[in-house]
């Protein structure tokens, strides 16, 4: 079985589960303070991701660092995660439920990048653009890249929206060429 289809399956469980409970907005909120964790701690991901360490070790130590930090019913996954030997999943599992919450709720993940950082105004203006031409809600996931150029990057699902002064010169010069 391979990484996507079982983190797949977690992320689909907690869900039906938090579903089934009726506490879907708690959990959610749980996840999101798990993912900021796990973003910020390079030695936690280590100590998840290291295969020499049992099961049952990094199922205990989940639930020493998480009890009465996050609910039950979250807690219980993340011991089930561990004890399974899926530890090393957990920081792409809690990113997958995030993303099927996000799906449910008809909310779509959009990535900007833009070689300056962009004004409050600027990433509220390109949201009610994508907004519009998705029809959906957008969530914008906006950083820096010294690649680009000038201009903006934007990339909704498997749509990209190229407005970088990179692809502008290339459409210019190929047109020069020919």
């Amino acid at each position: 079985m391979n990484a996507p289809e079982v983190v797949r399956r977690y992320a689909v469980t907690l869900l039906e589960a938090a579903d089934e409970t009726g506490v879907i907005e708690p959990i959610t909120r749980d996840v999101e303070g798990l993912v900021a964790t796990l973003d910020g701690s390079e030695e936690l991901l280590d100590f998840l991701a290291n295969p020499l360490i049992s099961p049952e070790i990094q199922a205990n130590a989940l639930r020493q660092l998480f009890t009465d930090k996050v609910g039950e019913l979250t807690l219980s996954f993340l011991q089930l995660m561990g004890s399974r030997g899926r530890a090393a999943l957990i920081a792409v599992a809690l990113q997958a439920f995030l993303e099927l919450v996000a799906e449910r709720e008809g909310v779509v993940g959009a990535e900007v990048r833009s070689a300056i950082e962009l004004s409050p105004q600027q990433l509220q203006n390109l949201q009610e653009r994508l907004e519009r031409y998705t029809g959906r809600k957008v969530r914008l996931e906006a950083q820096v890249d010294a690649n680009v150029r000038g201009g903006v990057i934007a990339r909704v699902g498997d749509t990209v929206f190229d407005g970088s002064i990179n692809t502008h010169l290339e459409r210019l010069r190929l047109r020069l060429a020919g």
